[in-house]
């Protein structure tokens, strides 16, 4: 009985790793005809700026929990002069094809995940995109300033919570109870009002929060993030194309171009995330942030509102960040003690 129970295990995961290259084969088999069919392979000749852009930024949307657009939203905007409504709405799209592959991959292979999250952040997240995109958009340059902001957040966490802190990391939440639903769809609500500005977010102040105020490892939360920035990424789809209808020809171009490109490299780097360790992800991580916020402060000329602004997020930011702390502190140890689980935190 145990052989027979362990044949069809296996049998079972031969059949779910044969998802991903299905889907793979079906996407490229339908792209190489509507190209071909459209005479579009000529793109690539204007627009391979994309294709180039998301070779690097796919990588990161599949291994970290930035997203695609942590790449293609600066690059857009900073070095191509890109619209930040165009390159938001392009982050969306093609982290849509590039997270969605990832989500299927991390699916297919078993990658440990937080199903409960997902659920519940994304179910925010449809609101919260709405919310950000019909009634609370940002005006320029705002989006890029929020953007640097978020992710420099990130690092901070990233930072705090490798570094900062002595600490066992935990393999899930400690309990599921009413307030952790409530805490995570108003999670994703927040972070849908941001991806709805920026094309990414969501996956960001998920990952935060996961891993300051509950102490999730890090190889855990970001695979999580990744499924709900896709996931968020095609509700932002659906609405730009179907509801709000304002993607723009050359954005279409942008996103064809680079298509072929994510649907191989999220993946990729979901691969390599569940591979390699925590150190590495986290150094190549703390770069990129970097990277973009000395870009930002360089390029981006800031007023004097645009200065109290900053300072006003920086405060807040600190101040969630040191509520997310204290409360892990204060009472995440009460429930692992609860739950026969261990927090070695000093």
């Amino acid at each position: 009985m145990q052989q027979q129970a362990l044949l069809t295990l296996r049998q079972s995961q031969r059949v779910r790793h044969l998802i991903y290259p299905a889907i793979l084969a079906t996407i490229y088999t339908v792209w190489v005809i509507y190209m071909t069919l459209s005479q579009n392979w000529t793109l690539f000749y204007s627009y391979w700026p994309a294709s180039l852009t998301m070779v690097l930024g796919s990588f990161v949307a599949g291994i970290t929990a930035e997203g695609g657009g942590a790449v293609a939203f600066p690059v857009f905007t900073k070095v191509l002069h890109i619209a930040s409504a165009d390159a938001r709405t392009f982050s969306l799209m093609i982290q849509t094809f590039g997270m969605g592959m990832a989500s299927v991959f991390i699916v297919s292979r078993g990658i440990k995940v937080l199903p409960r999250v997902i659920f519940f952040v994304s179910l925010g997240g449809i609101f919260g995109h709405m919310l950000g995109l019909f009634w609370f958009p940002l005006p320029a340059p705002y989006p890029k300033i929020l953007f640097t902001f978020v992710t420099t957040a990130f690092g901070v966490a990233l930072f705090i919570s490798r570094w900062g802190l002595h600490w066992t990391p935990q393999q899930d939440l400690p309990q599921w109870t009413r307030r952790h639903r409530v805490i995570f769809v108003v999670l994703g609500v927040f972070g849908g009002m941001f991806a709805a500005n920026v094309g990414s977010g969501i996956d960001v102040v998920t990952f935060i929060v996961l891993t300051l105020m509950f102490g999730v490892n890090e190889k855990i939360s970001t695979p999580t993030t990744v499924i709900i920035m896709g996931l968020n990424s095609i509700v932002g789809f659906i609405f730009h194309s179907v509801v709000a209808q304002d993607i723009s020809p050359d954005v279409w171009r942008y996103w064809l171009v680079a298509v072929p490109i994510v649907i191989v490299g999220a993946p990729l780097g979901a691969f390599v995330g569940s591979k390699v360790s925590r150190e590495a992800i986290i150094i190549f991580l703390l770069s990129l942030i970097g990277i973009e916020l000395m870009t930002t402060l360089w390029l981006v000329p800031f007023t004097a509102v645009m200065w109290q602004v900053t300072i006003i997020a920086t405060v807040a930011f600190g101040l969630c960040f040191a509520a997310m702390l204290y409360y892990r502190h204060n009472y995440l140890p009460r429930w692992l003690d609860q739950t026969g689980e261990h927090l070695d935190e000093e």
